[in-house]
């Protein structure tokens, strides 16, 4: 199906790679994220964008005000799935992924079928970026 809305989960790859981080151990979590994150910061790395998202909202989740967002609703317990591991270091990562990944003039953008949707997809990854800040 591919992809279907603008937020972290709103695709096939986003949504496999949340089932494989909640599948797993959850000594295991922070390890996957974190390989993923580091991997997108890499020169001419090629990590999907949608996991990218998809590990950069995991992250946000476990974070003080994570339980609010909307998303959560369709992965309970979300916001535990990260319990006990370093967040501040997680969420230090994701917000560099999201910078090297998302950059204002990535194809991400030019991949959108309309103006509304590059719009709506531009403010859930400042909203990532902008809680991954706090």
């Amino acid at each position: 199906m591919g992809t279907w809305g603008t937020g972290p989960f709103d695709s096939d790859a986003a949504e496999d790679f949340a089932d494989r981080v909640e599948e797993i151990a959850s000594e295991d979590r922070a390890l996957l994220i974190r390989e993923r994150l580091e991997g997108a910061a890499l020169p001419g790395a090629e990590t999907p964008h949608a996991e990218i998202l998809a590990a950069a909202a995991i992250v946000v989740a476990g974070m003080p005000l994570g339980g609010n967002f909307s998303w959560n609703e369709d992965y309970p317990g979300i916001s535990s799935w990260l319990e006990g591991a370093d967040l501040g270091d997680l969420s230090l990562l994701a917000a560099t992924a999201l910078e090297s990944c998302f950059a204002q003039d990535s194809w991400y953008w030019r991949s959108w079928a309309t103006a509304e949707e590059r719009i709506e997809a531009q403010g859930v990854v400042a909203t990532l970026h902008r809680s991954l800040q706090t």
